[in-house]
């Protein structure tokens, strides 16, 4: 079980952590749907995003358990994310659009509490006066 108020996680972790399971899980999702039945799509797209849910899972855990290794893998992961969604943005149209855009914005925000927050950055130890 995860205690936050034992370790002091900051709230930007915590909530950066659970839009991670949420997007996780739904990416999860759309690649157990992708390999069972969409024939539209191919079943190596279907196992790279389940494969990437799952990882985009670990990470978040590791994020929340306040793992340095999980803070670096999450912001990998977010900005890759951010970078594919943005150019699939430009091949999309329609509720895709709308389903990217918010892919997009939801790795953005992600991005922001983690990177963007001081507080994130001492809790992990990256700030101004951290021993790396």
């Amino acid at each position: 079980m995860l205690d936050f108020e034992s370790r002091n996680v900051p709230a930007s972790v915590a909530l950066a952590g659970m839009i991670g399971l949420a997007k996780a899980a739904f990416e999860g999702l759309f690649g157990v749907l992708g390999i069972a039945v969409a024939s539209s799509v191919d079943d190596s797209f279907g196992t790279g995003a389940l494969i990437f849910g799952i990882v985009y899972a670990i990470a978040s855990i590791l994020l929340l358990r306040g793992s340095r290794f999980g803070y670096y893998l999450t912001v990998a992961l977010s900005t890759l994310g951010l970078v594919g969604s943005v150019v699939y943005m430009f091949s999309s149209k329609g509720t895709v659009f709308g389903g990217t855009l918010l892919i997009a914005l939801l790795n953005a925000l992600v991005l922001y509490l983690l990177v963007g927050r001081k507080s994130v950055r001492d809790f992990f130890g990256l700030g101004a006066g951290a021993n790396p």
